[in-house]
């Protein structure tokens, strides 16, 4: 259904015993109160559709009598007469009639069209209200052949550039005519002839109301495509049916200026490398993007050039003779303001200002793509985004927060993170150990979302061997196949280069025997109190390193056979001032029984520290052997309380046990 029979059933009414639809008159304005023929309609009989009607025509029915009817001055004519026989073959959806040529061009003024169907009972019923046509064949009149348009404000000396920069548009003013009605319309014509042939308008102007001043308007830009020199202006009236006036004499006047460059000027290009893969991206926006405007024809200076990327208009830059015009796309105008990132195919295409006018280029299409694995960030398109969640880093063996050292060797570490918002299988996190990678990965799998945990493959052992760092910066990169993202760097505490060597401890009692290497009874000062070692001053020691002490023992004479478990002796101190460092660290083996009693059947032991600076182990001491014997010759084992005699070799006796005769 058309749009003018849309609009007319919304005023229709049933007249008679059948249903009645609205006419349809294809080229009227069913808008149009006043239902203004164009005068193009007016050079064949007018086509008028009608709906079929309800109840149509029935088989055995006698044909229905339809009749398009005219009213004009009250008098009703019959303009089109058609019979609508019962089916078969089917009935139309619409029977078209028509005004004849010699009823439309009769005269120009109002009518009343509408039609009458008579059924096969003979009761008719008509359509109501009935449609207002207006025809129009009268059309405008010069009142001269003369007669020219003349500017409103006249060139002193001619249309130059200046003149056209403070009267754009240019006014000129209208002759009276005969003929005229509200919005009769303005055809204007520039040549450089004064007889030229027939040619498409360089612009119109429309009089709305009979009571506007008789002026009309051009663009400036309608001179342009003059040549400079004499030059004539022509007009023409059309009414609003179509209806012209013959056109008119020329307005003469002198044309002067500046020649402008040949449109549409040549499209532009993206210089390389950005463009050289046939995608820009977000490397390319780090690189900078720049957009090449070549040279052209009539350059002339004050030329400006205005580069529009995706319809966005980058701020224009002045346009050099001869020479590639360079124009940098800034990040804001490269992405756009969608808030969701698209892969997208966008044009691009510039202007050459100068003054009031501008001259376009064709345009070229380019992909770009700068959607991330991740969240955006402010400061884009930088590669650092430090609203992705830090990495964090754990040895395998060690497995402490951010801290890699010796106990991982030969297992390596891996890195976990939480993920980043929005993420889609098969995008991937590749971890950096110090700026080298990658050295782990990660790929995102199906059912993987924002905030899970997740972990990397292993960073390798040979990655991290031979590294004494306590912030060493690990990141990770994300990458969608197509644009990167990096993390900020995590610092992780890494200790897995050698171990220093530091001093063997001093024992602070002598020791007995040919060897000297024997604690017994007799060692001086005595030992029931605990055995006393000496940590002693080293240069590798600092300020706050931890100095574990330890002692193990053996029940046997050779260091080999398995330990014996009360011999075990472990503690910490540290080096708490400079001080410290000067003086050494002072440890005490006890209680006596049962960590030195245990020892007593001829055992060998050795003592040893470890050094840690903060989390990590930084080295170790030599090992210092040494046995222990607590016998007496004459049987039993000396222990606390026991006052001894030792003769000058060193060989122990009991004199008494005091804690024995204080029982």
């Amino acid at each position: 259904m058309s749009i003018s029979t849309l609009t007319h059933i919304s005023g229709a009414r049933i007249g008679g015993v059948l249903a009645l639809g609205p006419m349809d008159i294809p080229g009227v304005d069913p808008l149009d109160p006043n239902g203004l023929v164009p005068v193009s309609l007016t050079l064949a009989p007018l086509l008028v559709r009608i709906p079929m009607w309800l109840p149509a025509p029935e088989p055995l029915d006698t044909p229905h009598r339809v009749q398009l009817l005219w009213l004009r001055d009250g008098i009703e004519r019959q303009a089109d007469l058609k019979l609508i026989d019962a089916p078969p073959p089917p009935l139309p959806a619409f029977v078209q009639m028509h005004v004849p040529l010699a009823m439309l061009r009769e005269r120009s003024g109002s009518v009343e069209l509408y039609y009458r169907v008579t059924d096969s009972e003979g009761q008719t019923s008509e359509l109501d209200p009935k449609v207002t046509l207006t025809i129009d064949l009268e059309s405008p009149e010069l009142l001269r052949p003369d007669d020219q348009l003349s500017f409103v404000s006249p060139p002193t000396t001619g249309v130059d550039e200046a003149y056209l920069a403070g009267n754009d548009p240019v006014r000129f003013n209208v002759p009276p005519y005969r003929g005229r009605e509200r919005n009769d319309r303005i055809e204007m014509v520039l040549s450089n002839s004064p007889n030229p042939a027939a040619a498409a308008p360089d612009g119109d102007y429309v009089l709305v109301n009979t009571s506007d001043p008789l002026i009309c308007e051009l663009p400036a830009a309608g001179f342009r495509r003059l040549n400079n020199g004499q030059a004539y202006i022509f007009y023409q009236v059309f009414d609003e049916a179509g209806n012209f006036s013959t056109r008119s004499a020329g307005l003469p006047f002198v044309l002067d200026l500046i020649a402008g460059p040949g449109v549409p000027l040549p499209a532009p290009t993206v210089m390389p490398p950005a463009y050289d893969d046939t995608l820009i991206k977000r490397d390319d926006a780090r690189a900078g993007v720049v957009v090449l405007v070549p040279p052209y024809a009539n350059w002339a200076a004050g030329d400006q050039c205005r580069v529009y990327w995706n319809e966005r208009p980058v701020p224009d830059v002045p346009v050099s003779d001869g020479v590639e015009t360079q124009v940098p796309i800034p990040w804001s105008i490269l992405r756009g303001p969608l808030p969701v990132l698209v892969a997208e195919e966008i044009r691009i295409r510039y202007e050459i200002i100068r003054g009031l006018v501008s001259y376009p280029s064709f345009g070229r299409r380019i992909r770009q793509d700068f959607t991330v694995a991740g969240q955006d960030h402010a400061g884009a398109p930088a590669l650092l985004n430090p609203t992705l969640p830090l990495a964090e880093v754990r040895g395998l063996v060690s497995d402490e927060a951010n801290l890699v050292d010796l106990r991982d060797k030969d297992v390596g570490a891996r890195a976990r993170v939480f993920l980043y918002d929005d993420p889609q299988p098969g995008q991937v996190l590749r971890f950096f150990w110090n700026g080298i990678g990658p050295v782990a990965t990660k790929t995102v799998q199906v059912g993987e979302v924002a905030g899970q945990l997740v972990f990397s493959s292993v960073i390798p052992w040979g990655v991290m061997e031979g590294i004494i760092d306590s912030s060493l910066p690990v990141h990770y990169i994300t990458d969608n196949g197509v644009n990167q993202q990096q993390s900020r760097n995590t610092e992780v505490d890494v200790n897995t280069g050698p171990l220093l060597s530091f001093p063997t401890p001093v024992i602070q009692h002598t020791l007995i025997g040919g060897t000297g290497t024997f604690l017994t009874c007799c060692s001086s000062p005595e030992i029931f109190a605990g055995v006393s070692w000496k940590v002693v001053s080293h240069g590798d020691f600092q300020v706050n390193d931890e100095v574990r002490f330890f002692t193990h023992g053996y029940n046997n004479n050779g260091w080999v056979d398995p330990i014996v478990q009360d011999s075990r002796f472990t503690q910490s101190k540290t080096f708490d001032t400079p001080a410290d460092l000067v003086n050494g660290l002072d440890f005490t083996v006890m209680p006596f029984d049962p960590v030195v009693y245990s020892l007593r059947l001829q055992s060998t032991a050795v003592a040893w520290y470890e050094v840690w600076r903060g989390r990590s182990k930084i080295g170790e001491s030599i090992l210092r052997r040494f046995r222990v014997d607590l016998a007496y010759p004459a049987g039993g084992f000396c222990q606390a309380g026991d006052v001894v005699h030792c003769t000058s070799d060193g060989v122990p006796s009991l004199i008494r046990n005091d804690c024995a005769d204080s029982n």
